[in-house]
């Protein structure tokens, strides 16, 4: 074995066991949330089958390549040199190199999914779901012109394993490089561009929203490695380094793509993470204005102030950027009221219970239509106190404070 062969045992294998953990880890995180194979989503599965068999596929197929009698990319100069033996171990080399190619495309293009499926979830019911459709249209486009310019950019196809090569195209990709350079790095930054208006637009503290703007923002690291990638690639096309590059992309891109999904697991063991992501607290907190004057609950367009408490012991389960909800199991334990004199419009105060089919705390505005409510993902136990609301009947000094428990809050207390 060469030394470049093992080198890039050493390197891929390193870096796929580290991928392949984190793909376990995140899938644990899920399963751990939400209890059920049947309650996964698209990206869920998605990242336990499609991109373990590309992933796996690619490191491979680059270390039979490696390991073997190589391919069809030599400088012209050096196809004298072989003996029929060579020519044929470097045709069967490139016939991998295709397959190589194919798992290196799909593996980033199917990280991709996953990410803008996760953040589906996240902003259903939000006007922002319109920047994921149109990343995702930018995405799928980009598939389609990639694959079309792999497979057009070697003519005869044949000619992708024929030594020597018809054209430098059939062994070099130049074209095929550049032409999948830009529509991976352009969809990739669209990705990433598209959490920063609603992490802009949360009431949080500043600090919390630069976790959360980082923790989002890792696909950067992505882009640099594909670039990197390219430099590589493009700046001596008969080098063989694309392969320890295509290995680390392939890898940081498996890293960022799961890192959401672990992320509450990171938090839950990492009390730096947990004690500064547990306790948020509104400013001027704006309601949705649902209903009218004619309604049970009157206009509730407007809110001077709305706290939200969290206990030290809480573990939030999940990153949510849309709206909260309050999880299925979680119930209200106590109400208490102070009214300064009568006509109070809020007869009932109701705590509703989270639809399995909006797992991710996304919360469906017709089916709140009419009352003032506020969704909180609870696992131990949360106080929500509405100081004041403007707009409505409510006579002034009047407040409302809901304790919601969740299932780890009732155990305790049990």
């Amino acid at each position: 074995m060469s030394d470049f062969a093992q080198e890039l045992a050493m390197q891929s294998w390193a870096l796929y066991g580290v991928g392949m953990f984190v793909i376990v880890l995140r899938t644990f995180a899920r399963w751990r949330r939400v209890r059920s194979l049947s309650q996964f989503a698209i990206d869920d599965w998605m990242m336990v089958t499609a991109v373990p068999i590309f992933y796996t596929g690619l490191i491979v197929c680059l270390n039979i390549i490696a390991g073997g009698g190589g391919s069809n990319l030599f400088p012209p100069e050096q196809f004298d040199t072989f003996t029929p033996k060579d020519i044929e171990e470097r045709i069967k080399g490139s016939k991998i190199v295709v397959i190589s190619e194919q798992c290196m495309l799909n593996v980033i293009w199917a990280l991709k999914a996953c990410m803008l499926f996760m953040f589906a979830r996240m902003m259903t019911g939000t006007t922002n779901i319109k920047w994921i459709k149109a990343a995702a249209i930018w995405v799928i486009l980009g598939w389609f012109a990639v694959e079309i310019a792999f497979f057009t950019a070697c003519r005869p196809f044949v000619g992708y394993w024929a030594v020597p090569p018809p054209n430098p195209q059939c062994t070099t990709l130049q074209h095929f490089a550049i032409v999948q350079a830009v529509f991976n790095l352009s969809s990739d930054i669209l990705i990433i561009a598209v959490p920063i208006p609603v992490i802009s637009s949360l009431s949080l503290p500043v600090r919390q929203k630069v976790g959360l703007g980082i923790l989002f923002s890792m696909g950067t690291f992505v882009i640099i490695a594909a670039i990197l990638t390219k430099v590589y690639n493009l700046s001596d096309v008969y080098s063989t380094t694309y392969m320890l590059w295509y290995t680390r992309e392939a890898s940081v891109a498996v890293y960022v793509a799961n890192l959401p999904g672990i992320w509450p697991l990171l938090r839950e063991h990492i009390r730096f993470l947990r004690e500064h992501t547990n306790s948020y607290v509104t400013g001027q907190s704006k309601m949705p204005g649902y209903g009218t004057r004619s309604q049970q609950y009157g206009n509730l367009s407007k809110a001077t102030r709305s706290r939200l408490r969290t206990f030290t012991n809480l573990h939030s389960d999940d990153v949510e950027l849309g709206a909260s909800y309050a999880k299925s199991d979680a119930r209200s334990t106590h109400t208490s009221e102070k009214a300064a004199g009568s006509g109070n419009p809020f007869v009932s105060t109701t705590v509703r219970k989270g639809s399995e089919d909006s797992e991710e705390g996304i919360l469906d505005p017709h089916m709140w239509k009419g009352t003032a409510s506020m969704g909180v993902q609870v696992d131990t136990r949360v106080e929500i106190q509405n100081d004041r609301w403007m707009g409505s009947q409510m006579d002034a000094g009047q407040s409302r404070m809901v304790k919601i428990e969740g299932p780890e809050a009732q155990a305790a207390r049990r």
